[in-house]
This record gives C-alpha cells, sequence and structure tokens, in this order.
C-alpha cells in the first residue's frame, strides 16, 4: 500500500483529539513528503502534534487553496496554523495568500487601528488554542491593551509580523508610531508597505547593522532602497548595488550620485569584473571614464574579461582595444563599445563626465564610440561652446527622457541600459490615471495593478479576468490570479467524474472487501481530492466512519494498531480491520 493511500486511512481513523496520530507519528513522518497533500483532518493532527520539520515537508506538498481555506477555518492554536501556512505560502503563493485575505479583511474591520486592540491581540497570540478568527475576535471584544505596543516574545515575534503585515496599509502606517522601533525595522526589512516618509525616519533611526541587514534583504520595496541610498554612505550603497533583488533604478542611481559620493571599492570590482549586464550597465551614469567605458563594451564579440578590456584601454586607449574585438573566425573586426540606443543615456553619461572630469574626458568619449559623422559633429559643436553648449546638452537630455526608446535592429544583442533612472520620480497613481485616461490601459496590465490596496476606480474598471493577488511575504513577490487555473485538479475531477457516470456503485466499490486495502483507499482518497461536489466528498467520510465503527468500535487502541499496519498490509480492507482488532484484543 502507498503512504497516500495509508494517510488517507489515517485521517479517517483519526478522532477529534488527533490522538491516533500523535501515537502513530514516528512511523509516518519519514514518509509525509511522499503523499501530494494530505487529508485536512491529518494535517490539523499535523498541525496539534507534529514537529517544525513535519510542517515543512507538509507544507511543501500542500498546493492546495481549498485545504488551506479549511484549515484556517477550523484548525487551532492560531499560532501553529499561521506557521503552517507561512510554510505554504514559501512553496506556493497562492494556497498562502487567497485564504490569508480573509484574515486581513477581518483584521481591518475588527481591529482597524487601535493599538489597545492590537496589543491585546498580542497579549493573547502566544497561548491562544482557537483559530485565527477566533483569535481576532478574541482581540477585539476584550478590554485594556496598551497605547505602546510592546516587543513581541521571541517565540511568535514571525506570527505578529505575518499578522502586521496583514494589516490595511493605511491601519499599518497608523500603528507605525505606537511600535518599537525593532518592530517597525522587522516590517521595513519584510516589505510593509509603508508611506515613504515612514520608511525613511526608520532607516534614519537604524543602528549600522540593521541597515546592512536591510540593504541585503530579499523584500525590501523600492522606497527602503531609496531611503537607503539617501543616507550617501559608500558602504551601504555597495550592499545595495550587489543585492540582486534591488533593480535598475537603484543602481543607476548610486552611480549617478557617484561625483558627490564616492563608489565603494567592492563597487567598482563588480562592474569591472562582471560580465552580468545588470552590474556593468548602469555604470553608464558614473561619470568615472573607466566604468563608462565597461558599461559600453560590446561583450558579446570580446577575447578577454572585461577588466583586461578595461586594462588594456586606460593603457593605450581604443586602438589598443580593436585586436581583442577582432574574429579571427568570420574575419571581422568589431568595435569596441556599443552606442545606447536612446540618445538620453548617451547625453547623461557625457553630461556626467563633462561634470566630473571636464570637457576633455566627454569629447575623448565621442571618439571612442562608432557615432554617425553628423551626430559626432553636433556633439563637438557643443563641447566647442563651453557652458551655452553644457546647457543645450542638458536641455536636449531632458526632452529625450520623454521619449520612447527605439527597437533594436538587432534584437538578439540586447543592450540593457534603463533609461531616466537615476533622476526620474516614481509614479504614483495620478500619474497612472492620467496616462489611462489619455491613452487605456490594456485588461492584462490594468488587472495587475488591481493588486494594489490603493488601485483607483478608472484603472480596476479596466481589468480583464477579475482582480489579482499581489504577493507578500511569506509568498514570493509578483501577481497571482484570484482562481488560477490548476490543470492537474481540472484534469482529475473530469476523470473523476467520467467514471463516476460510467461504473454504477464506484463510491461503493471502497467497502465491498472485494479488492486490496491499497486500491480501495487510493480510490477514496480520490474522492477526498476530486469528487465532483462537496456532498459526495462529505458523504463518502460519513459512510467510512461508519464502516470504521462496525469494525473497529470506539475504541482508540485498535484503530492505532490498524495505523500502524496499514502502510504494509496486503490483504483487503475488511481484512485489515478483522487483524487489527483482534491484535487490540
Amino acid at each position: 500500500m502507498q503512504y497516500g493511500s495509508a494517510f488517507a486511512l489515517l485521517a479517517a481513523l483519526d478522532n477529534a483529539k488527533g490522538e491516533v496520530f500523535a501515537r502513530v507519528r514516528g512511523s509516518y513522518a519519514p514518509h509525509l513528503g511522499e503523499a501530494r497533500g494530505l487529508p485536512v483532518a491529518l494535517i490539523t493532527s499535523a498541525i496539534r502534534y507534529g514537529t517544525g520539520a513535519d510542517l515543512v515537508k507538509i507544507a511543501a506538498r500542500t498546493r492546495n487553496v481549498r485545504a488551506t481555506t479549511e484549515l484556517l477555518a477550523e484548525a487551532g492554536p492560531a499560532v501553529a496554523v499561521l506557521r503552517f501556512l507561512r510554510h505554504c505560502g514559501a512553496s506556493d503563493g497562492f494556497s498562502y495568500l487567497r485564504p490569508i485575505t480573509e484574515v486581513s479583511a477581518l483584521l481591518d474591520a475588527r481591529l482597524g487601528a487601535d493599538p489597545r486592540a492590537w496589543s491585546r491581540l498580542l497579549t493573547l497570540l502566544p497561548d491562544h488554542q482557537g483559530t485565527v478568527t477566533e483569535l481576532v475576535e478574541a482581540a477585539a471584544a476584550g478590554e485594556g491593551g496598551t497605547e505602546a505596543i510592546p516587543t513581541p516574545p521571541r517565540t511568535v515575534t514571525t506570527e505578529w509580523r505575518q499578522l502586521l503585515l496583514l494589516a490595511h496599509p493605511e491601519h499599518l502606517s497608523a500603528l507605525v508610531p505606537h511600535l518599537r522601533p525593532r518592530t517597525v525595522i522587522d516590517l521595513v526589512h519584510f516589505g510593509a508597505r509603508l508611506p515613504a516618509p515612514l520608511v525613511a525616519d526608520a532607516v534614519r533611526r537604524a543602528t549600522p547593522t540593521q541597515r546592512r541587514a536591510l540593504a541585503a534583504a530579499e523584500h525590501l520595496r523600492p522606497e527602503g532602497y531609496d531611503a537607503l541610498i539617501d543616507l550617501g554612505d559608500p558602504a551601504l550603497n555597495a550592499v545595495v548595488y550587489a543585492n540582486p533583488r534591488a533593480g535598475d533604478r537603484e543602481r543607476n542611481r548610486i552611480m549617478a550620485a557617484a561625483g558627490e559620493v564616492p563608489l565603494d571599492p567592492a563597487t567598482i570590482e563588480r562592474v569591472i569584473r562582471s560580465d552580468n549586464a545588470r552590474y556593468r550597465r548602469p555604470a553608464v551614469w558614473s561619470g568615472d571614464p573607466a566604468l563608462v567605458r565597461a558599461a559600453l563594451l560590446r561583450v558579446r564579440h570580446m577575447s578577454v574579461s572585461v577588466a583586461e578590456c578595461v586594462e588594456t584601454w586606460e593603457h593605450g586607449g581604443v586602438e589598443a582595444l580593436r585586436p581583442r574585438f577582432h574574429n579571427a573566425y568570420q574575419r571581422k573586426q568589431y568595435e569596441p563599445f556599443v552606442v545606447p540606443l536612446h540618445r538620453a543615456v548617451l547625453l547623461g553619461a557625457l553630461l556626467a563626465l563633462w561634470d566630473r572630469h571636464g570637457v576633455a574626458q566627454a569629447e575623448l568619449l565621442v571618439a571612442d564610440l562608432p557615432l554617425r559623422d553628423a551626430s559626432a559633429a553636433k556633439l563637438r559643436t557643443m563641447f566647442a561652446a563651453g557652458d551655452a553648449g553644457h546647457a543645450r546638452m542638458r536641455a536636449e537630455y531632458e526632452r529625450e527622457l520623454g521619449r520612447r526608446a527605439p527597437r533594436s535592429e538587432h534584437p538578439r544583442v540586447p543592450q540593457g541600459f534603463r533609461v531616466a533612472a537615476p533622476w526620474d520620480p516614481r509614479a504614483g497613481w495620478d500619474t497612472l490615471v492620467a496616462a489611462h485616461a489619455q491613452e487605456p490601459l490594456p485588461g492584462a496590465s490594468a488587472r495587475f495593478l488591481t493588486a494594489f490596496p490603493q488601485c483607483p476606480t478608472p484603472i480596476a474598471e479596466a481589468a480583464e479576468d477579475g482582480e489579482m493577488l499581489r504577493g507578500q511575504w511569506p509568498a514570493t513577490d509578483g501577481w497571482y490570479r484570484t482562481f488560477p487555473h490548476d490543470p492537474v485538479y481540472t484534469k482529475e475531477v473530469r476523470r473523476l467524474r467520467t467514471e463516476w457516470g460510467r461504473i454504477p456503485g464506484l463510491a461503493e466499490k471502497v467497502f465491498t472487501g472485494t479488492t486490496p486495502a491499497g486500491e480501495a483507499l487510493e480510490l477514496y482518497d480520490r474522492i477526498q481530492r476530486y469528487a465532483p461536489d462537496p456532498q459526495s466528498a462529505a458523504e463518502q467520510r460519513l459512510r467510512m466512519s461508519e464502516y470504521i465503527r462496525e469494525h473497529l468500535g470506539e475504541g482508540l487502541e485498535a484503530r492505532v494498531v490498524a495505523a500502524r499496519m496499514a502502510p504494509s498490509f496486503v490483504g483487503t480492507l475488511p481484512e485489515l480491520f478483522a487483524t487489527a482488532a483482534a491484535a487490540a484484543g
């Protein structure tokens, strides 16, 4: 008998207190990861009696929103349920996000932004044995509490963060003055949707160690990166620059400020020694001659590393670099540097060089790049005009920022430059609504924006296929359809419905005693998972409970023996129960 079938029987044998599972956990625990999801009743028992390792194994295989929704509504204690759902979210975001939206709505409706209610919630959290819903209701109906919300006990720190992150952004912002500074930093670290001023204030108050942890955080939001960069600390900027979760805008900001905030040696080393465009291309804004060349290198056709190319250029200029880009097989000479497709990137690089090192360095870059004669002549005219030419180049640069980048003639050679990132402010809802009024957003884009709490009505009305769920810790960042298509579940439901119509008395075959116990329990498990309607699964569970009661009675010992024998038993289901009853005496 496979363990998937044995788990289905164990769920049927267990009682409301989970005593059967508690007795046989040692023999079943090593196999918790073998079944594709477990019955909800068994997960409830595992939450009550299992170890942390057991919950991680079960959660990794629980990719069923129906199961997580039922668990949230029925299982306890609340801390263990939140912990289990968090493990589910780490492996399957939707199975966490869909049921947890109900908790979020309940927190908003019952607790709001009342610090006393939230402090009562924290007081009840460690020892509450009921469901999460009952926990929130008890906190809302209680009395007392304090305006200053205390630091949570270590045993529930993660679950407390989990609940705070579920609060509406406006309510969470109102609670920030009542929270301990360490709790606020923890929320920022894990991506709480807080206004930029609150995030900036938290970052300013943080210790150097906390700031460094924020800079390397996986879930930090853009407001957090902005606050860290605004501190002007080269060492912090280096950590942000190296963070794979940081975006091009953050790296471009660090490079664009290199004249005021010196680059950390680690950042320079990463740019010069990296073939990764995400780390190398932003250096085009730096105003450093060597780093700008590293950003503009035609890496696809060079025969040595980026660092060797930069060193060669520093000693011999572009002419010494050309042999490194000669393709002997194709008998073709490539230019060492590429010209950015968007003119704003080129003008931004020239302006940065001009501002930091004078017009001579800007002229040298024009000489090194394979520009058209007319374009190069126009740029040299600006250089010759001095301050007036500088102002004219700045004005053209600002005009070019508003234009779309042209399509590359060679799409297989992506350049990776991001335009307007260093100084362009982050767009707000007003900007999006105005753009939507001028040129309506595509339905798919509007649907993604519905995942944001403050999504305006005009954009929400333009969304196609309903709404989206926006990922948040512990689920991976991104967008999830409110009702995603599950091809495996759909296929199995269709298959079972077909068998149900073509095979008379299919459900009763579980109890006939004419097939091996493994096959009977496999059919029972399929009906529980994929029954065409919930009533059919409920009737089958009731029938199984009566069947077990007929053979084993109400005693606990016989059920424990049956559960222990099930995985290795080769007879029929009645034979299994008869053997277990005899062994139990």
